[in-house]
């Protein structure tokens, strides 16, 4: 029993042995391919309402007197807009 108990866990060690050799070897860069771009991060706006501030991208918009705002609600939205 104790034998098998320890085939079994050098055959475990040999297999995170060969794994760590392989993440290693598959890992690395093709030479000449284009670097991955950054991601930019999202500007934040307020809203005038409540005041929170929220990622442009998930913002609600509204255009008033010329100016754009942003909105974290279509309930802010609204009540800004009336």
């Amino acid at each position: 029993m104790i034998r098998f108990l320890i085939y079994g866990f050098m055959t475990y060690l040999g297999f995170k042995v060969i794994q760590k050799i392989a993440s290693q070897f598959f890992s690395r860069e093709i030479p000449g391919s284009q670097p991955q771009p950054e991601v930019e991060a999202d500007e934040l706006v307020q809203d005038p309402v409540c005041k929170v501030f929220v990622p442009r991208r998930n913002a609600l918009k509204a255009h008033k007197n010329g100016e754009d705002f942003f909105f974290c609600s279509e309930g802010c939205r609204k009540k800004f807009l009336k």
